[in-house]
């Protein structure tokens, strides 16, 4: 798996950096944040999806309460 960024880096209010990644050969996608671990074990079914959950993430989300999940 070669993860690439695929959105801005973005800075949530605790000041932890936040920004989606994207394997395009295994068409996976993800969000990383620096202070949420866990949070990059979710899998996002489009790039779009991952680039609008990171910036909600930064904003609105910072605590991980509103992380959705994909079913295949």
């Amino acid at each position: 798996m070669a993860f690439e960024r695929i959105s801005k880096i973005m800075e949530t209010l605790d000041g932890a950096s936040v920004y989606a990644q994207a394997d395009h050969e295994t068409d996976e996608f993800r969000v990383v944040c620096t202070g949420c671990p866990d949070l990059q074990k979710t899998p996002y079914n489009s790039g779009a999806g991952a680039i609008l959950a990171a910036s909600y993430h930064s904003e609105h989300d910072p605590g991980q309460n509103h992380v959705p999940t994909r079913v295949k």
